[in-house]
């Protein structure tokens, strides 16, 4: 187990300790006294804190098959951990403010009397949050975009529909009927062009086939094709060959660090293996059937046209200045989920220049998809399943 794992671990052990410490406080008297003895109510609180890493655990580790629905339970659960500590910690902020203002100490003495009133209404809150993020995670939007590429198209077209999807994570307990409505939206879409910017599969290849994603996958319709590439998540199953056989039998055409001339468009499309490569953040054991790092951006456009718009795909929006410096007219990603969920969300936007939208910066243009599936829990919010369309626009930089 990696050093991130061991640190999700720990800041996932500290949240539940404060929220069983507070609920403790709410409901300890409104409860049984033999729930609240220490011997039975630490460890439980542990068994739920902890019940969505132990799943997996005994899933992939011990090979145990389990039912879909306790992953999702227990998804769920995990998301409610994140959400319970965020409200809890604001309603105690809250708390202290009010406990120094004389006008609340009627209401402070209420709460102190009746905490358990207090507890239910917070954990009505924090419902109405994770139900409202369900929601949203099972909602999909269209977000539409219009770049503009400096360079002509063959025959004088002047545009080109590109649609991205990214990070569907498919798993044991992914929506089927989510995924199906995902392909008829995008064949209404007409694309000229599609491609998916990584983290298809969440972990297991299995599920991928269980589910028939192939033949699903397979019916997406465009005018020059389906493209994919790798990212983090490929190299976290059994093996990436796994995933790429999975891939191609959906008909999608993986770019494993390579640049494809689209001879009919007259486009270079650009796909990069996984920054992961270039990082120790890989699960040890994993089979990488790559080399130890990814190619530079330099290497892989050295023998491409440059007269020919460059799009690339590149899972993770990172070294955005390489690509500026290497001329690239489009940069497609994913990855971040813009956050997923509060409060996430504002810990992305720290980590990543661009982490949702389309950033423009002279004749380079980059867009970042939240992604249409989640990552752990099944909750979106502010954020959206996203589908993204991108009108490209090409224009002549010489009049």
């Amino acid at each position: 187990m990696n050093y991130f794992f061991l640190i999700m671990l720990t800041i996932q052990a500290a949240l539940g300790a404060y929220l069983g410490w507070r609920f403790r406080w709410a409901f300890g008297a409104a409860l049984p006294p033999w729930l609240m003895a220490w011997y039975v109510f630490w460890p439980v609180v542990a068994l739920v804190v902890m019940s969505f890493p132990l799943v997996h655990f005994f899933s992939r580790r011990l090979g145990v098959e389990l039912p879909p629905w306790l992953f999702f339970a227990t998804a769920v659960l995990y998301g409610a951990l994140i959400v319970g500590f965020t409200t809890v910690f604001f309603a105690d902020v809250l708390g202290l403010i009010a406990r120094r203002l004389s006008f609340l100490q009627t209401a402070c003495a209420y709460v102190r009397q009746h905490p358990h009133h207090f507890g239910f209404l917070v954990l009505g809150i924090i419902a109405l949050q994770m139900a409202w993020g369900v929601y949203r995670a099972y909602a999909p939007r269209e977000t539409h975009y219009s770049p503009i590429i400096h360079k002509p198209l063959k025959n004088n077209a002047t545009q080109l529909r590109i649609v991205q999807l990214s990070d569907l994570h498919i798993s044991r307990y992914s929506s089927v009927a989510l995924i199906q409505e995902m392909v008829s939206r995008v064949n209404r879409l007409q694309p000229d062009i599609i491609v998916f910017t990584g983290d298809i599969i969440d972990n297991s290849v299995k599920p991928y086939f269980d589910q028939e994603m192939p033949r699903i996958l397979s019916e997406l319709k465009s005018r020059y094709g389906v493209y994919a590439i790798m990212s983090n998540h490929d190299y976290y199953g059994e093996s990436p060959k796994l995933n790429i056989d999975a891939y191609a039998r959906s008909n999608m055409r993986v770019l494993r660090d390579e640049a494809l001339y689209l001879e009919e468009p007259g486009i270079t499309l650009i796909g990069r293996d996984d920054w992961i490569l270039d990082t120790r953040q890989l699960p040890p054991g994993v089979l990488l059937d790559a080399p130890g790092s990814r190619a530079s951006l330099a290497a892989l456009t050295a023998h491409a046209d440059p007269t020919t718009p460059w799009i690339l795909l590149d899972h993770q929006p990172r070294q955005i200045d390489e690509a500026i410096a290497q001329k690239i007219d489009l940069q497609f990603s994913g990855h971040t989920h813009n956050g997923q969920f509060f409060p996430i969300n504002f810990i992305v936007k720290f980590l990543y220049k661009k982490p949702w939208g389309l950033l423009t910066e002279e004749t380079y243009s980059l867009i970042v998809t939240c992604g249409f599936g989640t990552w752990g829990p099944p909750l979106r919010f502010p954020g959206y399943a996203e589908i993204v369309v991108a009108n490209v626009l090409f224009q002549s930089s010489h009049p």
